[in-house]
């Protein structure tokens, strides 16, 4: 009799679950096929992981036993998801996110449409053959070309020699040997990771590019992953541009959530048969099965968008890493800004090569940063002065001299909405979301592409960012019936029609800037007749989600289309906008301080993002940084252009503190709709983790001092206490590295089934190496 080991996905198991195979699909079974079997009268799909035959003896030994009813796999696939080297891989996942194995191939591998389960041999027939033209290429890769360059379906190919195309400009001596010395583990086969630290602007890209062109020269597979989508579509471009050859030949993938099923799966299949060489995708890409890896890039490393949320809570650049390892290849981790874990790793502890390049390509030099103290200016304003002034009159000053010299703006506020909530001024009543412990933040125009302004606040809606619950505005305040209600707080919203109020109202071959600027009394018509007004435009997650929408602010940015840019965060990853002469950053205050250890590291990094995306072209470039606390030291750092100042004084502080990099730390996360209930089942869950330290100590499990060298903090409630209807609190579990301790506690904490069963009411998730502990 053969059997066969089955993981189930979606099960929510760590249990290989065992199934009889059939005599006539003997010959079929393999580790890592795809097969249709019964679960609790469900035909569900599951994965081969290993495959066992019951000689005569065996049989004998269990003669006596109980004997156990096993059912018979029904189908099985002839496409192979995974081989036997694979499952290292996915034993590392399961054991260190303390995950089961079903919560791994949900994460892993690709989803399966038990209705159209035969149709994956037919997906893994095309993939063994395939052999289409770049005009066949995806519907979705189509249409993303088309959006950022529409001619290049349509262009004459020309052969050219190697993979990579010529770039715009010959390598720096830095780029080079960055490029050379990575080559030198690549060519031998050397595990290695670095750490490719350099300024924004510095040219890290075609740093990439031209690894990317040796690895391709070894026939070896390469993965690039970047944080967003939207950054993907702006690749893919560059990719198709410059590896001509590569798209010929059909060895280009794209992975990330747009990508339909089918497309997911003959990926898969394609690079499992050494079809495709390079693989551009979002954090999950990482999980690309190489059979010949070669190099591993996790672009812009530091984004907090490579930690998963949900499920397997895995980090795509520490998961980089470890693939790199097991694989015997190389893992390059790009940024302007790293992670200060990746930092300390690399210019500290040494795991890391460390690679700096501290200058910007074709000899430019860093934007100059200005910090302009809102405190002076704004104190002499009136209470209703004060809530409505949101530009600085310097800051009006400067944008003013750049549209002036025909330069682009960038407005950044890292809010969305209009105002970040209502409240009326008669009885003080909030509006807060029913669903969770946060105010409603007042949006306005929705779809950002309303030409009018309402003045009516009841056509306007709230809306919780956290749940998604969405109510109207109502005319009187549902608490004391007056008509008071008022909206505070700045949005990206608000900004854009207050720069509008200012700026767009006025024709350029009318509008004179005297008023704003004193002695600047050049019109618009003088230097751009040709054009009736100043393009102004805002780009957030509630436009960019829209997808062309997005695509299209972005391409006429870069086409010199829009005067003046607003936006969040997403204006600071990526983007190479020649023409931008002056960042303005509208509130930077509103960064800082937030309640998470890692604050302070995720402002200087997104401002020193954002500050980069000036002086790309042939002018330096200015920043405007608005704050009330001019002195604060993360400011002055970046002002300072002071990186490694800042990396320092922050290591400094998390050491005093004992916070990572200088102690690893899981949460254990529980939610529940009953708050007493969740409490109480919060406060068990901590006598028993004290009782399997002191039991484990006891028997000499643990070593180490005190607790095992094992901090436990709370339980308390999260910093915003109920999201969705469930409320949430907190443990924190803090040691030293390597903490083989704290990793020993939490697979105890999984393997206790009657501890889980007694919260069995209530959710416990388990997070290693949180992102945020908000």
């Amino acid at each position: 009799m053969t059997t066969a080991e089955i993981v189930i996905p979606k099960s929510g198991t760590d249990i290989k679950f065992t199934y009889i195979i059939p005599d006539d699909l003997n010959s079929e079974a393999e580790t890592g096929r795809a097969v249709l079997v019964q679960l609790k009268n469900r035909t569900v799909y599951g994965f081969i992981y290993g495959i066992k035959k019951t000689d005569d003896e065996e049989k004998e030994s269990v003669k006596d036993s109980k004997p156990i009813k096993l059912k018979n796999v029904l189908r099985i696939s002839k496409a192979t998801f995974f081989t036997e080297s694979r499952k290292d891989i996915f034993n590392f996942l399961a054991g260190y996110y303390h995950e089961n194995i079903s919560g791994v191939f949900d994460a892993v591998l690709p989803s399966i449409d038990v209705k159209r389960f035969d149709l994956l041999d037919k997906y893994f027939e095309e993939a063994e053959s395939f052999n289409q033209s770049p005009a066949d290429v995806s519907k979705q890769e189509k249409h993303l070309l088309k959006e950022n360059n529409p001619d290049i379906l349509n262009s004459e190919r020309q052969p050219v020699n190697g993979f990579l195309s010529k770039a715009e400009y010959e390598l720096t001596k830095d780029q080079e040997n960055a490029v050379n010395f990575i080559k030198e583990y690549i060519s031998n086969g050397f595990y290695k990771t670095f750490l490719l630290h350099g300024v924004t602007a510095s040219g890290k890209t075609e740093v990439y590019f031209n690894l990317i062109d040796y690895v391709l020269s070894l026939n070896k597979q390469i993965i690039i992953t970047v944080p967003e989508i939207f950054i993907t579509n702006q690749f893919i471009y560059l990719i198709k541009k410059r590896f001509e050859n590569l798209i010929k030949q059909n060895a280009f993938a794209v992975f990330h959530s747009k990508i339909s099923r089918k497309e997911k799966l003959i990926n898969h299949f394609r690079i499992m048969n050494g079809g495709v060489k390079l693989i551009l995708g979002a954090r999950s890409a990482v999980f690309s099965p190489l059979i010949n890896p070669g190099l591993i890039i996790i672009d812009e490393e530091h984004d907090g968008s490579y930690k998963q949320q949900s499920g397997l809570l895995y980090n795509a650049r520490d998961v980089a890493v470890m693939i790199a390892k097991k694989t015997s290849s190389v893992c390059i981790l790009g940024s302007a800004t790293p992670s200060l874990e990746s930092y300390y790793n690399a210019s500290v502890l040494k795991k890391y090569e460390y690679i700096y390049i501290k200058n910007r390509v074709k000899g430019k030099t860093l934007p100059d940063i200005q910090l302009i103290n809102l405190k002076s200016e704004f104190k002499t304003l009136t209470k209703k002065e004060f809530k409505d002034k949101i530009l600085s009159e310097e800051t009006i000053k400067l944008i003013t001299e750049n549209i002036l010299a025909r330069k682009q703006v960038l407005l950044f506020l890292n809010r969305r909405g209009f105002s970040t909530f209502l409240i009326c001024t008669s009885c003080g009543h909030q509006f807060l979301c029913k669903n969770c412990a946060i105010s409603l933040v007042y949006h306005k125009h929705k779809d950002g592409r309303k030409k009018e302004i309402h003045t009516d606040i009841s056509q306007e809606i709230l809306e919780c960012h956290y749940c998604g619950y969405k109510e109207k505005v109502p005319k009187l305040c549902p608490e004391c019936g007056m008509d008071t209600i008022e909206p505070y707080g700045i949005g990206v919203q608000k900004l854009e029609e207050h720069v509008k109020s200012l700026f767009s109202n006025y024709s350029r071959s009318s509008y004179e800037y005297k008023d704003a600027c004193g002695d600047l009394d050049m019109t618009l018509n003088e230097l751009n007749g040709e054009k009736n007004g100043i393009i102004i435009e805002r780009i957030d997650s509630d436009i960019a989600k829209k997808g062309k929408t997005g695509a299209e602010i972005f391409k006429k940015m870069h086409d010199k289309k829009i005067d003046i840019l607003i936006g969040t965060q997403i204006i600071a990853k990526g983007h190479d906008f020649p023409d931008v002469g002056l960042v303005v950053v509208i509130f930077a205050d509103s960064l800082l301080n937030l309640p998470d250890f890692r604050s302070a590291e995720k402002a200087f990094q997104i401002l020193t993002q954002v500050a980069g995306r000036a002086g790309r072209g042939t002018d330096k470039g200015k920043i405007a940084v608005q704050t009330f606390i001019p002195d604060n030291y993360l400011l002055r750092y970046t002002a300072a252009h002071d990186i490694k100042g800042f990396y320092e004084k922050e290591l400094d502080i998390r050491k005093e503190y004992g916070y990572p990099p200088y102690s690893k730390i899981i949460a254990l996360k529980l939610t529940d709709k009953n708050i007493d209930a969740l409490i109480e089942t919060a406060l068990n869950l901590k006598k028993s983790i004290e009782n399997i330290i002191d039991i484990k100590i006891k028997s000499g499990d643990f070593s180490g001092g005190v607790n095992g060298n094992i901090s436990i903090l709370g339980p308390s409630p999260c910093p915003i206490e109920k999201i969705d209807n469930d409320y949430r609190y907190q443990l924190i579990l803090k040691s030293p590295p390597p903490a083989a301790n704290l990793h020993k506690l939490a697979s105890a904490l999984k393997m206790d089934a009657n501890l889980f069963k007694s919260f069995s009411s209530r959710k416990i998730v388990v997070d290693v190496d949180p992102d945020v502990l908000m």
